[in-house]
């Protein structure tokens, strides 16, 4: 079979596509597919609302599928170790310098406020909920000690935590004017 092009002349894909990107899509895809597949039986075994839960689910697959460590090298236990020295002076320092970091700060607040609203949405538990999701990505922190390219940042549980609050507030306000009959759904 002859091609109608030469194919010496496309472009080096992996020098113009980031395969983080890729990685991370393909993760998402995955998770998004399993966490799909587990919504219609969590929302029968629990009474949670489907739409939020499926929200929820597919949002937080998205969240782990960019924060998820890419490799595994040896020296898990310094990296941790590290990061477990003074959490509190790591988080409270982070926190004092918000944004230094750039749009990496932002983004570790601004990615989980829609954790915090979907979890509230679906099960209606405003305290709760979001503190087993600020408490899940706590884990996924000491997870990325793994990848020697990322690691274990105090400060990121702070800005994680704070953020899933805001969408908690938020949901729990809303559910709160929806229950008085001051916002409907269309």
């Amino acid at each position: 079979m002859t091609l109608p092009f030469d194919l010496a002349v496309l472009p080096d894909v992996s020098r113009h596509l980031p395969m983080q990107a890729v990685y991370a899509l393909t993760l998402w895809v995955v998770l998004a597919g399993a966490m799909v597949l587990a919504w219609r039986p969590l929302t029968r075994r629990t009474g949670w609302a489907p739409r939020p839960t499926l929200a929820l689910l597919v949002w937080t697959g998205l969240v782990l599928a960019l924060t998820l460590p890419t490799t595994v090298e040896p020296g898990t236990g310094a990296r941790l170790a590290n990061c477990l020295a003074d959490p509190a002076a790591g988080a409270s320092g982070m926190v004092r310098t918000f944004g230094a970091r750039g749009v990496e700060d932002v983004m570790n607040v601004v990615l989980w406020v829609p954790c915090g609203l979907f979890a509230v949405l679906a099960t209606r538990r405003a305290v709760a909920a979001p503190a087993a999701v600020a408490g899940g990505f706590v884990v996924v922190e000491f997870v990325q000690t793994l990848d020697p390219g990322r690691w274990c940042d105090p400060g990121d549980w702070a800005f994680n935590s704070f953020g899933v609050a805001v969408g908690a507030v938020a949901a729990a306000a809303f559910l709160r004017l929806r229950r008085r009959g001051n916002v409907r759904l269309t």
